[in-house]
Order: structure tokens, then sequence, then C-alpha cells
């Protein structure tokens, strides 16, 4: 595999991190839909992926992914803290407070001079995002069926009760360098395949998607585990750094077994 080159790894990363604070939002009164979640699943982990775009005949990596789940306190409340790290010519990171019920109590992400920071109270969303081109005031009416990353669809996926023919709607919100915009957006099952990292055995996974008309996010989950095995997008035509970025799960060294001499 090749190492991208510096401004072409800038620009992918300020695409894919920055507008990627996903949140849920209405203008008209609806009812209020609930994800079918499993709580009881939610366990600490701490995952380590490559970051890689795929052309029309290379695989280049661009990066290394970090992601860690644990427990933590939010205002002095029990809590759930998601972080994700992105590095390589541009580091950038990602923090998510959840509630123990699974809501999103506060969102914060940095990339190079760049900023973005969310509150959520209630059923509103309160927010800043700063860029070198400017600020914005975010402000935005809550949903129960908000995702409010693109990490946390990876926590989310487990507990769900995926099945050849399962899918769900969640509301989307983008947070770009001036300006927000909301789209509705679908989960769905649309496959299963034997997927293999690093060598080791394939496993078999569920293929979702989350997808709106223009644009789908493709994860292989294990269905053993629940681990996310990859992750994949198409890149805008507009950026020619490649076509295709995947996190591809990094599996751990294994274990030497004790010697029983000893």
């Amino acid at each position: 595999m090749k190492v991208l080159s510096g401004r072409a790894f800038a620009a992918l990363t300020l695409l894919l991190i920055l507008p990627r604070a996903a949140v849920g939002q209405d203008s008209t009164a609806t009812p209020r839909h609930l994800l079918s979640l499993e709580l009881s699943r939610l366990q600490p982990f701490h995952r380590a992926y490559d970051m890689i775009i795929r052309t029309a005949d290379s695989a280049i990596v661009i990066g290394a992914r970090d992601l860690t789940f644990t427990s933590s306190e939010y205002s002095g409340s029990p809590a759930w803290l998601l972080v994700e790290t992105r590095t390589g010519l541009v580091p950038a990171a990602e923090s998510l407070y959840l509630a123990p019920d699974f809501r999103p109590l506060h969102l914060s992400s940095s990339l190079g001079l760049s900023r973005l920071g969310l509150e959520f109270v209630g059923d509103s969303i309160y927010g800043v995002a700063t860029t070198p081109a400017g600020r914005q005031n975010v402000v935005a009416i809550g949903r129960t069926d908000l995702v409010v990353s693109e990490s946390m669809v990876e926590l989310l996926l487990p507990l769900l009760p995926l099945t050849p023919a399962w899918s769900d709607s969640v509301g989307v919100l983008e947070v770009g360098a001036v300006s927000h915009t909301v789209w509705p957006g679908e989960l769905a099952v649309i496959g299963e395949e034997n997927v293999s990292t690093d060598s080791v055995a394939a496993r078999p996974s569920w293929v979702v998607g989350l997808r709106s008309s223009e644009r789908m996010v493709l994860y292989w989950m294990a269905r053993d585990s629940g681990e996310i095995l990859q992750v994949r997008q198409a890149l805008p035509p507009g950026l020619n750094a490649g076509r295709e970025l995947e996190f591809r799960l990094r599996v751990p060294p294994a274990t030497a077994a004790p010697d029983p001499r000893h």
C-alpha cells in the first residue's frame, strides 16, 4: 500500500471529520420514533483501524483510526464516553458523551484550527462550529432516533435487532463550515458476507447501510461479537484523492500461551 500526499489527506480529513457531526431534526410535529435498542449489550471496548483510500488500481494508507468506548461521568452523573482519534498528516479527534439510556449529552471534535461543540438539552441541540472561514451557531430540534456522529453508528449497530430484512429510519444533520442541513436517513441490512481482517479466518457479518437519496456508508459487523470489521463510503467526485474510503479493523497480536514448564 502507498501513502497519501499531505494536501490530499488534509482535504479528505476535513471532509470526513468536521461535516459529519450528525443529529436528527424535524421542523414539524411528528410522532416520537424510538430505535429498538438492547442496552444490556453495551460493553467497553477499544478498536484500532487502518484508514485506506481505494482507487481503481491501488490501496493507499492515509493514517490510523482509534475508537475507545468506556464508562465515565458527565456533569457529575454516570455516562458513557466514545472517543475517536485519527492520526496521520492531519490529526483529528472526536468525543461523545452518552447517558446510560443512550441519549447524547455532548459532542466535541477538532481538526487543525476547526472546532465543533454540541450540547444536547432535552429536545434541543445547541452548539458552535468554527473554522478558519468563520463561525456559525448550531440550533436544532432533537429527535428520539438521532445519531450524533459517524462513530456512534458503529456503537449503535450491535444494539439493534438485525435480521436479513431489517430497516429503520434516522434523521441526520450535517454541520459544515458555514451551514447545517437536515436530511432523512435509513439504516438497513443489505446483505451478509464472510469478512476477514489481517489474514484472520473469515467471520460471518451483517452488511448494514446508512443511506439517504444521495449517499451511503456501509458497515460490516461481525455477527458473533458485534465488532465493526470494515466501514466504507464513496468519496465525492470532485475529490481526486480516490474513490472510496475504508476503515479496516486491525486484529491485536495473539498472546503467546504460557510455557507449561513454568
